[in-house]
């Protein structure tokens, strides 16, 4: 920083560190506004750190946020930070309360009593308030300033002096009680970066690496880590080690992650009713209630947060929320967007699929779809899309009055017989047909003027296999495998659902469902248990090719030893090049942070792949039925642009 500016050469690549260090940090603590990068030459109590905007803004320390400002002027959007018990700077082996401070952002992720972890995502960068450009103000104040953030002057008393803002800065105007009541930000962070971070609820020390607590402060659990590398390793996929419940094996990198919360109080995994429009115009908002059926919230702190999020075109106007935001088990979520597209949002493991466009025209009919067959007494969805003028889906639906679902033809019940345009998400209503007897069924739906008849629905004699009856859990996931060629079952005419699979079985069904063109490689494979003629040897080429699967240390593949749940869920998730997040909370009774496998089976709690249950049981062999209704589900995901998997 302090190379002289008038010694650097353009294009020496050995100046390129300094110069961009520079640029990155064009005001220094207790600098000023001529970028000379020299401290106490001002009285700017803070550093100015430039970056893109929209950059993520993660908290120092562990904490309480005591401010969240989104003002026009001054620091424009801003957090402050508290942290008790935090080394003090200029007294080692004390300790003291500091407030982190960061101002001019865009997006703001915290609200006031949050706890916050080390390393927690807060906020986004920005340029709001007095800032000239995209940057970050980040200063730590002492808790002897009258105020957060602080600074040293006001606007009457650079008045007085006959300066403004910047020239009070350059000048050093209250550089003394700058000095006093705030602490050099960067030189702080450095100096505690190795401390681990790991807290409870309601513990908002920091401690450093190796030090001791004080008497009246709660001992730190262990840092908790997970497997950073979950998706790019070079172990098996399938640890050689049995895996158990309660200690499994790591991957070969680990990093600190937060605390595992209850798995009875995670609101990262809770389920709600989400309702509302499925079409906005571009540049208006809309609201989205949320529902809370099961009482979870009830069983949060006052101070735990719910995330919201969006994927996809549009914004929400709020993303964090507490408990007091629900009122009466609801709370709204206002969505907007500037672009035409789909936003997919997000609360818990729920999700609600909105489409925005810039005009909207008139429904003028209906489409009735349906899969062609039914099974007498068994439910089948049925879709009902609105049709413009054109033909075109109607993603805004705006009829007045019902649609009258009726069977013109043959015998069904219809639920409900009666839609109205709240019913229509995206242009689309699905309704429940329970057909009876073999006569063909013919479906009308109209409002007025407004018809749609479907095609034959003809009765179906036969079950898809003769051990998987129409009521089956799991009845729709293997029939959508037999009649996409995933799957034919046995010469006798059985699925075997409650089978077991072995490796090479499920690599075979995840490549048919997941990799077009597959099974076509021509390497060979070395392993010294895959026969080249064996019916599976291309499969598992395919699948080591695509680093989908891989063998073990000792030369094996070991393609008929059954697959636990845990590794199947590997499998699953590459097979698709979804990566699982390194930053997870505890996703089911019996899955450990640390465990190999968190990081899968918490995404597919997430997504909603696997049928609800509290536990994993990672070590169960996975069944026919199981990885039927896991690939089903997420191709549903796939096809419908979902975020989640929602029957």
């Amino acid at each position: 920083m302090q190379f002289p500016d008038d010694k650097l050469v353009w294009g020496n690549e050995s100046q390129t560190l300094i110069r961009n260090t520079k640029i990155t940090y064009p005001v220094v603590y207790m600098g000023d506004y001529k970028y000379d990068h020299e401290e106490n030459m001002g009285s700017h109590l803070a550093v100015d750190i430039k970056v893109p905007l929209g950059t993520p803004v993660h908290a120092i320390a562990n904490g309480k946020v005591v401010k969240v400002a989104m003002i026009s002027s001054g620091f424009g959007h801003h957090i402050v930070i508290e942290h008790q018990g935090v080394p003090d700077p200029d007294n080692p082996g004390q300790r003291t309360t500091l407030y982190s401070c960061y101002d001019h952002l865009s997006d703001i992720n915290v609200v006031e009593g949050q706890n916050v972890i080390k390393g927690e995502l807060i906020a986004l960068s920005g340029s709001t308030g007095t800032s000239t450009t995209p940057h970050l103000h980040f200063q730590i104040d002492r808790d002897s300033a009258p105020w957060h953030p602080y600074w040293p002057f006001t606007s009457a008393e650079a008045s007085s002096a006959g300066l403004n803002f910047f020239s009070a800065v350059n000048a050093g105007l209250g550089s003394s009680i700058a000095r006093t009541d705030t602490v050099n930000p960067m030189r702080f962070v450095t100096q505690n970066m190795g401390a681990y971070s790991v807290a409870s609820a309601n513990d908002t020390s920091v401690p450093q690496s190796g030090s001791t607590t004080n008497a009246n402060t709660t001992p730190k659990p262990d840092p908790v880590v997970v497997a950073s590398n979950t998706t790019n390793t070079t172990t098996s996929d399938t640890q050689t080690q049995p895996v158990t419940n309660t200690q499994a094996q790591t991957e070969t990198e680990t990093e600190t992650v937060a605390p595992p919360q209850p798995s009875t109080d995670d609101a990262a995994l809770f389920s709600y009713k989400i309702t509302g429009d499925g079409v906005a115009l571009v540049g208006s908002s809309i609201s989205l209630v949320v529902t809370d059926e099961k009482d979870q919230v009830s069983k949060l702190s006052d101070s735990d947060t719910i995330q919201a999020s969006i994927d996809g075109e549009g914004t929400l106007i709020k993303k964090v929320f507490t408990k007091s935001d629900f009122v009466n088990g609801t709370l709204k979520l206002y969505v907007k967007s500037d672009k035409v597209g789909t936003a997919n949002v997000m609360i818990g493991k729920s999700a609600y699929q909105v489409s925005f466009v810039d005009t909207v025209k008139p429904v003028s009919s209906f489409r009735i779809e349906a899969d062609g067959t039914f099974q007498d007494n068994i439910v089948e969805n049925v879709k009902i899309i609105a049709l413009d003028d054109t033909g075109s889906l109607a993603a805004a639906v705006n009829f007045s009055g019902f649609v009258e679902i009726k069977a013109t033809q043959g015998e069904a019940d219809i639920q409900p017989n009666f839609i109205r345009k709240e019913d229509f998400r995206g242009g689309t209503a699905t309704i429940k047909v329970i057909g009876h007897g073999s006569e063909p069924i013919v479906l009308r739906a109209q409002n007025g003027a407004l018809v749609g008849v479907s095609e034959k629905i003809q009765p179906e004699n036969s079950m898809v296999f003769t051990d998987v009856k129409p009521s089956s859990p799991n009845y729709e996931a293997i029939k959508y495998l037999k009649d996409n060629g995933i799957s034919s079952g046995y010469k006798d005419g059985t699925f075997k659902p409650s089978q077991t699979v072995n490796r090479a079985e499920a690599l075979k069904m995840l490549m048919l469902a997941f990799n077009e063109g597959a099974l076509n490689s021509n390497s060979n494979s070395n392993f010294k248990d895959v026969n080249k003629s064996a019916w599976y040897a291309k499969t598992i080429n395919e699948a080591v090719e695509k680093g989908i699967a891989s063998g073990y240390k000792d030369g094996t593949f070991k393609p008929e030893q059954t697959v636990n749940r845990a590794e199947y869920l590997k499998l699953l998730l590459k097979s698709t090049n979804i990566e699982a997040s390194s930053t997870i909370t505890k996703p089911y009774d019996d899955v450990a942070l640390t465990d190999w496998f968190a990081p899968f089976a918490f995404l597919a709690n997430k997504m909603n792949l696997l049928q609800p249950a509290k536990t994993f049981r990672p070590a169960d062999g996975m069944t026919r039925a199981g990885v039927a209704e896991t690939i089903y589900r997420l191709k549903m995901i796939q096809v419908n642009n979902w975020v989640t998997y929602s029957k």
